[in-house]
């Protein structure tokens, strides 16, 4: 599929497809899933979330990219151009979680079980999404060298080829797409099981999200949402199992194990920035390799995931 293709006359972005199918999908497993809930539920929430999600996820991608708004291009109002091109997934996040309090609020159901239902069909919207990545710029990780994987598996690699010399790079976009399959089928694991008490999926399911696209985002070398060398997408992804730790922490009754989690957190929080350093090569530890510094990250962010669904445990065994 080409980045357009026309239709009845009508030039159709294959990204604008693509989030069209995730949005679909997005809102037929919420009403799946939200069964119980009062009539009329998803489809408040599909308004809200498409308006705060849309604005949210513009705002904060113009918000870092201010500069060439006022500077470069020395025409702020062009940040009003929606559909110019530039979104946030932070932000796209962040407009559907405050669509399901704003949806709550309107319903009078409880925001945590709005939660469950927009958090089990997720993944099948960071798909659609991720997938749909592949026909912009975006979704391309940092350069590798020859090595097992790009001679067994090529498809997890973009080639760029020059006469004798192949420059592989990483397809994070693909990475992402799988990731968020797993996440999807996580989601309705997690569901079937923890449904009695509203909120929880929704919790393991965010911290699992946020844990792993840290790594994620550190395999990307596309310049998207970058303010120097901060990748703003990084660390909204550690805000979500912070979040959720906070929330739990509230429930959970042993204090002890509370202190313990925090330290938990912090100590892979400070495990990951070091790694961070280490792979821009502003710290230097050992011999430092993308293979070693990735694989010490993973278990950085599985610790991430693994310390609020530990205390999860902990405040459901309280209850």
């Amino acid at each position: 599929m080409a980045d357009t293709f026309s239709l009845f006359g009508l030039d159709i972005y294959a990204y604008g497809l693509y989030a069209a199918i995730g949005a679909a999908l997005l809102l037929f497993g919420m009403r799946l899933v939200g069964k119980d809930l009062p009539k009329g539920t998803v489809g408040v929430f599909g308004v809200l979330g498409m308006m705060f999600g849309i604005v949210l996820a513009r705002g904060l991608y113009c918000a870092v990219n201010w500069n060439d708004f006022a500077y470069n291009y020395e025409n702020p109002m062009l940040a009003f151009r929606f559909f110019d091109g530039g979104l946030s997934m932070a932000g796209l996040i962040a407009g559907l979680v405050l669509a399901a309090a704003a949806t709550a609020k309107l319903i009078k159901v409880r925001f945590a079980q709005v939660m469950d239902a927009l958090a089990v069909p997720f993944g099948l919207l960071i798909w659609a999404l991720r997938v749909g990545e592949q026909y912009t710029e975006l979704g391309v990780g940092a350069a590798v060298e020859e090595n097992f994987f790009t001679a067994h598996m090529p498809w997890l690699f973009v080639e760029s080829r020059m006469g004798v010399m192949v420059d592989y790079r990483l397809k994070v976009w693909q990475y992402e797409a799988i990731m968020a399959i797993v996440l999807f089928i996580a989601a309705v694991a997690c569901y079937r099981k923890l449904k009695n008490h509203a909120g929880d999926t929704a919790i393991v399911v965010f911290s699992l999200y946020g844990a792993s696209q840290i790594l994620l985002e550190s395999m990307r070398d596309d310049g998207h949402m970058l303010i120097i060398f901060l990748r703003v997408g990084q660390l909204a992804a550690f805000l979500m199992p912070l979040i959720c730790c906070g929330i739990l922490s509230r429930r959970t009754k042993e204090k002890k194990a509370v202190v313990a989690a925090w330290i938990v957190m912090i100590l892979c929080v400070g495990a990951v920035a070091a790694l961070e350093f280490s792979l821009d090569g502003r710290l230097t530890f050992g011999n430092p390799t993308l293979a070693r510094d990735w694989s010490l990250m993973a278990i950085a962010c599985a610790g991430l995931f693994a310390t609020p669904c530990a205390l999860l445990r902990k405040a459901r065994t309280q209850a």
